[in-house]
């Protein structure tokens, strides 16, 4: 039998290796999930991130066929939850429903475990805007109204935002350094809690997104609209004029993205299996009712996408945010 040289048997055992290693690799997609999962909701019960996630794992269950146990772990504006997430395994079985701003923006305001824009994100579930919301029965009846009053009263009207770093807290803190409107900012930890506290007396504006509490609460006429946050108006409110019409061109950023989320240095070959299954979910007419169907992009919005605006986000508003918050 002929002998293989120390060179030859280098190369065969490189060649073994590589083929071994390309097995684990594929494995790696074949063999997903290997157990059950957990999805973190990183905001409080009852509102739209924690509406998305679970109707999100709803659907995983039925398409992945394991279970999907959801917990909710508020705090820091999301940003809490994200970390636990952002710094778990990185073999799928925990993954995140939380909102864009929480990976891009919060971790610039205070450290919160993770860089910003880290993470490893799978697509988009709903998006809206923020909205003024009023009682019906408020003194405030247009935009003007109430800018009118803040500027008379500056720093007594109260303003409740999902948390202190979110996009629509950020746009107000914004209206007072960068145009002279100064409200007083009032977190809550997540939209429902805000909705409670206008309904309840405790601040005279919210600016949630168009979740399916809040419009329930807006189609029977307990809470009006006053203005919208992002750079269009809405269809579902073309009546409701934007921030930018009503003289704050510059605030059109208050937009929640509520997306899901896998850790840092989840492999391709899962994140594009979570991927598949997530845009399937958004085509399914019982999730996008579950997740709030008014919110649902027209156009799935995958892993790729969603990381260039991430990324876009924390290049463009890392400055503003420094200047806000030191």
């Amino acid at each position: 039998m002929k002998k293989l040289t120390f060179g030859a048997l280098a190369g065969v055992l490189a060649f073994s290796l590589a083929a071994c290693g390309s097995s684990d690799s594929g494995d790696d997609a074949a063999e997903f999930p290997s157990g059950d999962i957990t999805m973190v909701v990183a905001y409080a019960a009852g509102g739209p991130t924690d509406l998305a996630g679970r109707a999100v794992s709803k659907y995983f269950e039925k398409d992945l066929g394991v279970s999907v146990v959801v917990e909710n772990l508020e705090g820091a504006s999301g940003a809490v939850g994200s970390a636990k997430v952002i710094n778990a395994k990185p073999d799928g079985l925990t993954l995140g429903t939380t909102t864009a701003s929480a990976i891009s923006r919060v971790p610039t305001i205070e450290k919160v475990g993770f860089e910003a824009g880290d993470g490893t994100p799978i697509g988009v579930v709903t998006e809206s805007p923020g909205i003024f919301f009023v009682k019906k029965d408020s003194p405030y009846k247009s935009i003007e109204d109430l800018v009118a009053a803040a500027k008379a009263k500056p720093g007594k009207i109260t303003v409740g935002a999902a948390g202190a770093q979110t996009p629509q807290a950020v746009e107000i803190l914004r209206m007072a350094k960068e145009y002279g409107v100064e409200f007083k900012l009032v977190p809550f930890q997540g939209d429902a809690p805000a909705l409670t506290g206008l309904l309840g007396d405790n601040v005279d504006v919210i600016v949630p997104s168009y979740n399916e509490q809040v419009r329930g609460q807006h189609e029977s006429g307990a809470i009006v609209p006053l203005a919208t946050m992002g750079p269009k108006r809405l269809s579902y409110l073309e009546d409701t004029p934007t921030l930018a019409e009503s003289g704050f061109d510059q605030l059109t950023y208050g937009i929640s993205s509520f997306i899901v989320i896998a850790p840092k240095g989840t492999s391709e070959e899962i994140v594009s299996r979570l991927e598949a299954s997530l845009e399937a979910a958004l085509k399914d007419p019982a999730t996008r009712k579950a997740a709030g169907e008014l919110n649902v992009p027209k156009e799935f919005i995958g892993s790729k996408e969603l990381q260039a605006r991430i990324d876009d986000e924390v290049e463009t508003l890392t400055p503003v945010l420094k200047d806000l918050f030191g």
